[in-house]
């Protein structure tokens, strides 16, 4: 096994440690770093970059440590590297040496730690425009993602602050022979959106490894010098060994003077566009077997590059029935992940749909027949906002590893689905649910939207709700996604009568509520309201109905006239109810309304959240339900006693059967997923990058 360091200090040393580990490892090379090496001080996204490579245990006898950066090996790493080398007794070093004499005192130091004498590279001449040399060993391996026929076009560092640079990117991604996406600084990319949105997807260098967003590329054009850059070096490595055309866009063209791989092409995106459909569109095979067969490619074959680290391992062959999975993001709620499975039991047989959830969804999913790998929630006991997403990362690649697709289902992507995307070359698709808030601000999931092949949008039961996020061929919307409980009158007879039994209750009318588990709002007073409403009732059963692992009041258990409920399959008690006091949540709000059940909305109003406000008063404008606010406890009782004692509950049953609902989308959701995770056609690559019809 190769132990992988930098001697570097410095932030950027260990951004390219993590280039390094993962070029190694997409060459089939297993490398780790030791964890005891890393600092606690680290960003998001390095450590997310370092999170599978880290390891706590030492080297041991045939373990080979290499380190970049050696040149700049101080007294405290050499310290370091003496109490963390185990029983390795093979180095191999990387840096650039100034003298002779430079390399001779590094050479000693190393030997001492190792008992043997270390292996030194010297990147200094390794002709990166101008002779400067490389942070790291550049090397680089073919992508595998099949070729599409509408070209994704690479633009590195364009002058997105220059208006005619800008204005160029916007024409050429409206091209209907192209798809552009843009790499750049972080800067650059928050500019860019704030003016001009996510329709053109911009990926920040921090965001994406090299060798997987080599995947995605079938044109490079650089506008920057590769000098200094090992993350852009890199992806030149990958995308030159798999035959796409590299055009350098940089002025005096001095990219091309250095490497053959490079055509030398116009300077600015305007004069790009006729440039790339006169010379570039027409040739691209012949360029892309020239760059292949250069000798520079040929340099970046890693057991030309690298002196005898470790031989490249064959690809693992997948799973003949790749597996499908699925990924809700519920925290207390059970939306997602009932979602999820209603869509998952829709897939046909010969596909293997396999769950990731949250403690709290386990139970559900399971009880649809999927096996299920929990994830961690985040909690008080992690330091860091994202750490319980950073095991989840690490577990959703090795569910994922093999597999084609994943399914995702929550309102914003988290760094481990999108990564597990990402470097796994899953084919994602999200199923994302719409009526955001009008204040929320959801630019970061519209921007992580480009790593999905497919977003599929259950619509609103009512169509003045249905707001288009994002546009394109792989939009696909489908009916309201939904549970219907169908019972007889004689099913309904025999459910009433056994909570009757159950409880040693008679009862005339049978009310349940449902508002939420009390994390995006506390419901514990409207709940204590309604159970004194309902006390002086001899006619009326009330269920406090919950989600597994909602959190719960002792209040509510010393009422009469009221039981609590745990349970996960709240639509039978629906289905039997006269009414239902509700949130107003997506799944809630259409089990209500195609089961035709009378209902008194209360919305939650979390930031978070839809916007449940808006979806409840359709309703009520239609006649179907009643709203009110949260904070209106007289009002919710003059409501229940209009309901239930002036015959509006029966008036508004009556409309519910009548209404015409949209038929449900369970289907069709599974369809769209499956013709993404079956498709052997062409019409997706391999990395899940949509391209089989232009944008309309």
């Amino acid at each position: 096994m190769l132990f992988c360091d930098t001697c570097g200090t410095e932030t950027r040393d260990l951004e390219d440690l993590a280039v390094f580990a993962s070029q190694l490892s997409a060459a089939g090379i297993r490398a780790r770093i030791q964890f005891a090496s890393i600092p606690t001080d680290l960003g998001r996204n390095l450590q997310f970059d370092l999170a599978r490579y880290l390891t706590d245990r030492l080297p041991g006898p045939g373990d080979h440590v290499v380190l970049l950066a050696s040149h700049r090996l101080t007294d405290a790493k050499l310290v370091a590297l003496r109490r963390l080398s185990g029983d390795a007794t093979r180095c191999t070093a990387f840096g650039t040496y100034p003298t002779r004499q430079a390399a001779i005192g590094l050479r000693a130091k190393l030997s001492y730690v190792f008992g043997s004498e270390p292996e030194l590279h010297d990147l200094t001449n390794d002709g990166w425009s101008g002779g400067a040399g490389s942070r790291g060993p550049v090397f680089g391996m073919p992508r595998r993602g099949k070729v599409p026929a509408r070209p994704r076009l690479l633009l590195v560092e364009p002058d997105l602050a220059d208006p005619r640079e800008a204005a160029g990117v916007v024409a050429l991604a409206l091209s209907q022979r192209l798809q552009v996406t843009i790499l750049t600084n972080g800067r650059a990319k928050r500019d860019w959106q704030t003016t001009n949105g996510t329709e053109v997807p911009v990926f920040h260098y921090g965001e994406v490894l090299p060798v997987d967003l080599a995947e995605r590329v079938d044109i490079c054009a650089t506008f920057t010098p590769l000098l200094g850059n090992y993350r852009l070096q890199c992806l030149v490595a990958n995308l030159g060994r798999s035959g796409v055309p590299l055009l350098d866009a940089t002025p005096g063209h001095a990219i091309a003077s250095d490497l053959e791989l490079f055509v030398r092409a116009p300077v600015d995106t305007v004069t790009l566009a006729p440039f790339l459909e006169a010379e570039i569109l027409p040739n691209r095979a012949e360029i892309g077997r020239r760059t292949a067969g250069s000798r520079t490619a040929a340099c970046f074959a890693p057991e030309v590059a690298l002196p005898d680290l470790g031989t490249p391992a064959p690809d693992t062959p997948a799973d003949p029935i790749a597996p499908l999975a699925f990924v809700p993001t519920n925290g207390i709620g059970l939306g997602h992940a009932q979602r999820c499975a209603l869509v998952a039991g829709e897939i046909a047989s010969d596909t293997k749909p396999v769950f990731a959830a949250f403690p709290s969804c386990t139970r559900l999913v399971k009880s649809y027949g999927f096996d299920v790998m929990p994830m961690i929630s985040r909690s008080d006991v992690h330091r860091q906002s994202f750490e319980n997403d950073l095991v989840n990362y690490v577990r959703l690649r090795a569910l994922t590893a093999g597999g084609r697709s994943l399914v995702f289902d929550g309102g914003y992507v988290f760094d481990s689905i999108y990564r597990t995307i990402l470097e796994n070359r899953l084919r994602g698709i999200w199923i994302r649910r719409g009526l955001w808030q009008p204040a929320q601000d959801n630019s970061v999931a519209l921007d992580r939207e480009k790593v999905f092949a497919r977003v599929i949008v259950p619509l609103e039961a009512f169509a003045e709700l249905n707001t288009r996020y994002s546009h394109g061929d792989h939009v696909r919307e489908v009916g309201p996604v939904v549970r219907r409980t169908t019972l007889s009158a004689r099913e309904r007879d025999t459910l009433r009568a056994s909570l009757a039994a159950r409880y040693g209750l008679d009862f005339d009318h049978l009310v349940v509520s449902l508002l939420g588990g009390g994390i995006a709002a506390d419901r514990s007073a409207q709940i204590q309201a309604l159970c004194g409403m309902t006390e002086p009732r001899s006619d009326v059963l009330h269920l406090v109905v919950l989600w597994p692992g909602a959190r719960q009041e002792p209040g509510w258990f010393g009422w009469r006239r009221t039981r609590v409920v745990r349970t996960d399959r709240a639509g039978i008690l629906l289905a039997a109810a006269d009414l239902c006091v509700a949130a107003a949540g997506y799944n809630l709000f259409h089990e209500v309304l195609y089961n035709r059940t009378p209902a008194i909305f209360l919305p939650q109003t979390g930031a978070f959240m839809d916007d449940q406000n808006a979806r409840a008063r359709a309703a009520s404008e239609r006649g179907l339900a009643s709203v009110v606010e949260p904070n209106e406890l007289m009002r919710l009782e003059r409501e229940l006693t209009r309901f239930l004692s002036r015959g509006e509950a029966e008036a508004t049953a009556a409309r519910l059967a009548r209404i015409d609902l949209p038929e449900p989308g369970n289907r069709a959701a599974a369809r769209a997923i499956e013709e993404v995770h079956d498709d052997d056609r062409g019409l997706l690559d391999d990395t899940g990058t949509r391209h089989a019809a232009p944008r309309r």
